[in-house]
């Protein structure tokens, strides 16, 4: 992968507290230099294979490099930010994602906001590698139980009611704006080589825009780099520094 491990020189970022529960979303435009390669590198190496999760299109792994790079450039901010203390990346995940399958060939769970993982320590980072003015990501609640971001111990009553909710009113597309279920709460825009970060836990969802095209071709369709970061307890998982003989 030809990216250097420099950050673009107009790099900006900042942080936006969302929602009732004012969860914290770092926003980075102009993240990497070189990011052009990275859609050269998707189109050219990358082998893409349907998901095999949620997600509604195709997906390929990115090279170790670039989740290296972006961890090096955000590991001071994103435990300050977020509350996670001493912790350290413990593991991570890493892909090329394009969103190629319309609404009406997936299941109605693929056309709703998501969570990740339900643990807070798993921090996504996003990096919208086209540009698609109204597309992007958006951020809800679930208005019947006021959930913008989910816990292991919510799970159970959010599910309850959410599949009752969708019985009587299931949604035909997929999710863009409110709702009678979900009220969006923030939306950001895919500017070209802006990243998002954010906890696995908020509900949060893909913003498809009318007219969508669902190309597979990396030069053309919804290409991001998802890299989803665990942070943990970097002594106990490596084991205590060792002293020098």
């Amino acid at each position: 992968m030809k990216i250097r491990p420099f950050l673009h020189k107009d790099f900006r970022m900042r942080v936006d507290h969302i929602g009732v529960q004012q969860a914290p979303v770092i926003v980075i435009d102009n993240f990497l230099l070189d990011a052009d390669q990275m859609v050269e590198h998707a189109a050219t190496h990358s082998r893409f294979t349907p998901a095999t999760a949620l997600y509604p299109g195709i997906q390929a792994p990115i090279p170790a490099p670039y989740p290296l790079f972006a961890h090096f450039f955000t590991r001071t901010m994103v435990p300050e930010v977020f509350g996670l203390g001493d912790r350290d990346v413990i593991d991570s995940r890493c892909t090329f994602s394009i969103v190629t399958v319309p609404p009406d060939k997936v299941g109605l769970r693929q056309r709703i906001p998501h969570t990740d993982f339900l643990d807070p320590n798993h921090i996504v980072l996003l990096h919208y590698l086209y540009d698609a003015p109204g597309g992007g990501t958006a951020f809800y609640r679930h208005r019947s139980t006021g959930y913008e971001v989910m816990s292991v111990d919510q799970r159970e009553r959010y599910e309850t009611l959410l599949r009752a909710e969708l019985e009587q009113a299931p949604p035909a597309g997929y999710i863009g704006g409110d709702t009678p279920i979900f009220e969006q709460i923030a939306a950001y825009d895919a500017v070209f080589n802006r990243a998002i970060l954010y906890r696995s836990t908020s509900l949060h969802a893909a913003s498809v825009p009318q007219g969508f095209s669902y190309s597979p071709d990396p030069r053309k369709g919804r290409l991001t780099a998802n890299t989803t970061f665990f942070y943990g307890d970097a002594a106990a998982f490596f084991g205590p520094p060792r002293r020098p003989a």
